[in-house]
């Protein structure tokens, strides 16, 4: 497959997989040597109206009076972290990181022993010390052991949160990639989009429209997820984050359905589609109204979005559509971090060693990218299908204008020219003579052999400005400059003289006029006119020399 709009997105589909692999390899997780490892014990405890403890001998005995939970709600919750934090090492430079979702608050302290407590907060309403992550600095020296005791409070968790405290010069390097990352992947979907809409500018294909419609709405509700917004411009509004997502099914089922041509294709899978767009749109003003629950909803609504889109494009990829190959790879590439990260957040599985969200985003990147490839392949073949549409059709259009005996133009493509000429042309209208005789005598084959002998003397006559037609039986006629009159006169006398060294009988009568100043079918009745004499006068002459 050689295509100049495929060509042009194989680096980026490499660069992206290149950053996947860093990833999952570990590029972007906090790897501590073991000269920065902290030795850390936690616990998480539902939240009630409990205050901080006053010091850090009292974080055991507080801690006791707690109720342990396994994790957070998903629908929102209170909740106390507790970590006792012994340094072995010789840093005594730390970060506590909160990851792995959304938390719209968290008040912290840090009790050190004989020093006063570390307040801090950080989280969702917090400003943030790293750009896009929850770290907040604190300081545990070597060989001391330090107690972090934190609230946490938010209205919805998408995923359980995790909970780390790497070296400082750690999380930094992880924050570079991982912003890396997540810029590179915003950027590559606004870029995405703009190209599309670019192209849907210039062939108004609805598909480039709902594609750059999607790809726009897939890089704000991760910018959002990532805190974009709340870091650069100050947008800090939970009720924006789930409103894209609830989209994406509505954007991306209107794009497929129009790309897959379903409703030609599957009619039943595209009434099917079109029920999970309203059924988005329907469940949309949760993400407002039903804050806690708009992120099972969502889910709920993309998962059977995605479930549908698959089957959809499998099958009409099975059924020949061969662009609709991109598009499930597409799908998979959305599928997969589903299947490895989901477990995880409801506790089916260890939690993944890596940035989930960030791998999430990834995976969509790669599903743009791969929509793109989709895109520029339906471009390449309804380009195949043009070009041979256009070959048929002058294929049509050459058998409209040509005499199938003669190979002559015919008397359909003489009007449209005759017709449509403004400047002087000669105009010479033709009679073979001696046809009939020779069909009653020697019979239609002999006939028509004539006819081709005198095309074929015509088509000698052809050149540039130059044209012969055959009007009809045994009419024919020729197109040319006016300074070409005696040339083709004189050279009509030779063939008539050449016919009759095999054809005796037949000759060629013809008349001359000129197209300049009388109106079309004037010139052409002068013409005709002028060669009915001409045969008149032959006559004539035969008459003459039989009597004489």
């Amino acid at each position: 497959m050689n295509h100049p709009i495929l060509n042009r997105l194989v680096w980026p589909l490499a660069a992206l997989l290149l950053a996947l692999w860093g990833l999952l390899t570990g590029a972007g997780v906090h790897a501590q040597t073991p000269e920065t490892r902290l030795t850390v014990r936690s616990g998480l405890y539902h939240a009630a109206d409990q205050a901080f403890p006053a010091s850090g001998p009292e974080v055991s005995g507080w801690a006791a009076t707690l109720t342990a939970t396994p994790r957070v709600r998903f629908t929102g919750d209170e909740s106390w972290l507790v970590m006792e934090l012994t340094n072995r090492s010789a840093n005594a430079d730390w970060v506590f990181s909160p990851h792995g979702s959304l938390i719209e608050r968290v008040d912290a302290r840090l009790y050190r022993e004989g020093q006063p407590p570390q307040t801090f907060q950080t989280g969702y309403q917090a400003e943030h010390a790293y750009m896009l992550h929850y770290g907040v600095d604190i300081t545990v020296p070597p060989g001391e052991r330090a107690w972090l005791v934190a609230r946490l409070s938010s209205p919805f968790y998408a995923s359980q949160p995790e909970f780390s405290v790497p070296s400082r010069a750690d999380y930094r390097r992880t924050v570079s990639f991982e912003n890396f990352l997540i810029l590179m992947a915003l950027g590559a979907l606004v870029t995405l989009s703009f190209y599309n809409l670019f192209i849907y500018a210039g062939t108004h294909n609805r598909s480039f429209l709902f594609y750059a419609a999607y790809m726009l709405t897939y890089c704000a509700g991760w910018a959002f997820t990532f805190h974009l917004p709340a870091d650069v411009f100050g947008l800090r509004n939970l009720r924006l984050h789930y409103l894209w997502f609830f989209l994406l099914p509505v954007l991306n089922t209107l794009f497929y359905l129009h790309f897959l041509q379903l409703e030609s294709r599957v009619p039943l899978l595209a009434r099917l589609s079109r029920w999970v767009v309203w059924l988005a749109l329907a469940l949309l003003p949760t993400s407002f109204f039903l804050l806690a629950y708009a992120h099972v909803l969502a889910t709920a609504v993309i998962s059977l979005w995605l479930v549908l889109a698959l089957v959809s494009g499998v099958v009409s990829w099975r059924q020949g559509f061969a662009p609709a190959r991109f598009f499930v790879l597409g799908l998979l590439a959305l599928l997969i971090p589903a299947a490895v990260i989901l477990p995880g957040n409801v506790g089916l599985s260890p939690d993944v060693p890596f940035n989930s969200e960030l791998f999430t985003l990834l995976g969509g990147t790669l599903d743009g990218l791969l929509l793109a490839f989709a895109l520029a392949d339906m471009i390449r073949l309804l380009s195949r299908q043009n070009q041979a549409s256009i070959v048929q059709l002058q294929r049509a259009l050459h058998l409209a204008r040509t005499d199938n005996l003669t190979g002559l133009h015919n008397r359909y493509a003489f009007e449209q020219v005759f017709n449509a000429e403004d400047s002087a042309r000669l105009l010479i209208v033709m009679d073979l003579d001696g046809l009939k005789g020779v069909n009653d005598q020697q019979g239609h084959t002999s006939g028509d052999e004539l006819l081709r002998t005198f095309s074929q003397h015509l088509r000698d006559l052809e050149r540039e400005g130059v044209t012969a037609y055959r009007l009809g039986g045994d009419e024919f006629a020729l197109l040319a400059p006016l300074e070409a009159e005696a040339e083709l006169t004189g050279r009509l006398q030779d063939i008539e003289r050449a016919m009759q060294t095999n054809h005796p009988s037949s000759g060629v009568s013809f008349g001359v006029a000129h197209t300049s100043a009388a109106p079309k079918v004037s010139t052409f009745d002068e013409a005709d006119q002028r060669m009915y004499h001409h045969k008149q006068a032959k006559k004539r002459n035969v008459r003459a020399s039989l009597l004489t």
